[in-house]
């Protein structure tokens, strides 16, 4: 917030006298009292606006479960009554919308006829690239100086390929929102089944087909019933997904990534030093090889080009898998439910097998995916780094400047936590004696709320393997002692999830990132529909027989014939320009 500076004395005294009486201008031209900028007599995190200040957003209402009590809603919960008491900041909704696809033809209406855009809202793709066309975004390089937290500024100067995609000009005009990145794929296996048929786990991908083999034919669930496969997998999206991928598969044989459902992921380079779509590279041949292998030979579900992460999951929580990559957090959900079909069950994280060369690699999740943008004519980005840096730093504890020392038990009592004998409680009520009179929901479940905190920041704030630390500690000794909030979430995992954390942490340094940052291409919005069609369709025909290996040359040929060509230049126009 800025003093207006003042020509003559009488001027400069009168000011001085009303700002002493009635607070601080702040950029929308709202009186505050305990303001963010007023450091010298409040600490940072402390502040209020009077009269409150009205941030407008829109938002994509999914109707998920457990996000709200009986009685409370996006617009009146817990926690925007607190913001208006406490903060003096009001969040409106201009918009609530049940798909994306929705909220993009609000965006699109807007344009079209010159119409109001909230305060703030999320954009990526075609969209975001039309708001810039349209001149219809705050610049942000000033508010990021002045108001964003130190740690924030440090990630976007760390990630500065974040922001190409929302720079012009020179300037910024949206915020990355990063993922934490420790989600990398870990290799998941049944381990009571591995001890059943005196196996131990797979180092290596030839290491891994025979366990694939041994755990199709030789009835570990012990059913007496063929209905076993070795690798519970989603083949409709490709290789890469959000959970049951492949990726460690391809990175067995390849220094480069696989992508088929995004054509935006994943760009590598070649040895010429240009880059390249990674499902159309030569290398993807082994990969695929290895794919149509497995499915003859009956170690995959004949029926995984149909199924999406979540289907392919049941085959595992139903006992006829004992293979499936992915996440850490998969040891809880969907993983921990296999207990219910087979009290044995113990699913347990094992580092990625090496390939005939040793290779091991993995695809780097994104660190970063929508942006939050900002309306050009809205007047409190002060306002909205205050909320934002308090949010991010929950995550780091009372150290943090920022640290609202409110939140040092959780957000709000009685909903994301409770207290018993001095214990905070946040999973496990009823095994924890909470009377159910105090369990956050009826069923005592645990509450999401991310749609009560989140609404302002599009989503949880977040910086890239911020978890990293806290996760080697922790991984080592979980019985260490707590000094974060990071900390604190993950004395919640559960062993497995824990190990399988500290393994994905360890082969940190085996991801491969996209090398391709820039904006959705002229050719990408022209033909890349088409093109993910083409390359998912021509990966299955290859894994399921339909075509020979051979067929990968004519397709890639299919590929560049068909706009790849185009896409291909634009983006190594753009790497040339961009590269670090």
């Amino acid at each position: 917030m800025k003093r207006q500076r003042r020509g003559t004395i009488l001027l400069l005294v009168v000011l001085l006298v009303i700002l002493l009486l009635a607070g601080c201008l702040n950029s929308g031209g709202e009186i505050t009292q305990n303001s963010p900028a007023n450091e010298d007599t409040n600490p940072i995190w402390d502040f209020k606006y009077d009269p409150p200040i009205t941030i407008t957003t829109a938002i994509v209402d999914e109707n998920r479960p457990n996000a709200f009590k009986p009685g409370e809603s996006l617009t009146d919960n817990v926690h925007t009554r607190w913001m208006e008491e406490n903060l003096g900041i009001v969040t409106k909704f201009d918009w609530i919308v049940s798909k994306f696809d929705d909220a993009d033809t609000k965006i699109r209406l807007a344009l079209a006829v010159n119409g109001k855009l909230p305060d703030t809202f999320n954009a990526d793709g075609d969209i975001l690239k039309n708001l810039l066309q349209a001149d219809k975004l705050l610049p942000l390089d000033d508010a990021i100086e002045k108001y964003a937290h130190p740690r924030l500024k440090e990630a976007l100067e760390k990630y500065a390929y974040t922001l190409t995609e929302v720079t012009k000009d020179g300037k910024i005009y949206g915020l990355p929102h990063f993922s934490e990145g420790d989600e990398g794929t870990v290799m998941w296996i049944r381990k009571d089944w591995l001890e059943k048929l005196s196996l131990d786990p797979p180092t290596t991908i030839s290491q891994l087909e025979n366990v694939l083999k041994a755990f199709s034919e030789q009835d570990p669930n012990g059913n007496g019933l063929d209905d076993e496969v070795g690798l519970a997998v989603p083949l409709k999206e490709g290789p890469w997904s959000w959970m049951g991928q492949t990726d460690a598969i391809a990175g067995a044989f390849s220094g480069q990534m696989l992508s088929t459902f995004d054509i935006k992921l994943f760009w590598n380079e070649n040895e010429n030093g240009s880059l390249v779509y990674g499902a159309v590279q030569p290398d993807a041949k082994k990969y695929l090889e290895t794919m149509s292998s497995w499915m003859a030979k009956g170690y995959m579900d004949r029926e995984a080009g149909m199924k999406d992460p979540s289907k392919a999951s049941e085959m595992a929580v139903n006992g006829m898998a004992g293979v499936m990559f992915g996440p850490f957090w998969m040891g809880a959900w969907p993983l921990g439910d296999t207990v219910k079909v087979d009290a044995e069950a113990n699913w347990q994280a094992f580092p990625l097998p090496a390939g005939p060369d040793g290779l091991k690699g993995k695809a780097q999740k994104p660190l970063y995916g929508i942006y939050t943008v900002f309306s050009k004519d809205f007047k409190n980005m002060e306002a909205w780094f205050s909320y934002y840096n308090k949010v991010l730093a929950k995550n780091f504890g009372p150290e943090d400047p920022y640290f609202d020392p409110r939140f040092a038990n959780g957000f709000h009592e009685g909903y994301d936590y409770v207290i018993k004998d001095d214990n905070i409680i946040t999973v496990d009520f009823e095994a924890e004696g909470v009377p159910n009179d105090k369990w956050p929901l009826a069923d005592g479940s645990s509450m999401d709320m991310r749609w009560m905190l989140y609404p302002l920041t599009g989503g949880a704030p977040a910086l890239p393997y911020m978890n990293a630390d806290a996760i080697k500690k922790m991984s080592k000794n979980s019985d260490a002692e707590v000094t974060t909030p990071i900390e604190q979430g993950l004395k919640g995992l559960n062993s497995a999830q824990l190990t399988a954390a500290g393994i994905a942490i360890a082969e940190q340094e085996l991801e491969i990132p996209n090398q391709y940052h820039g904006p959705l291409t002229d050719g990408m919005e022209k033909n890349g529909v088409f093109l993910q069609k083409l390359v998912t369709e021509s990966y299955l025909s290859i894994i399921y027989g339909e075509k020979p290996l051979s067929y990968f040359d004519e397709f890639v040929a299919q590929f560049y014939k068909n706009g790849g060509d185009v896409i291909t230049k634009e983006v190594n126009d753009w790497y040339n320009e961009n590269k670090p």
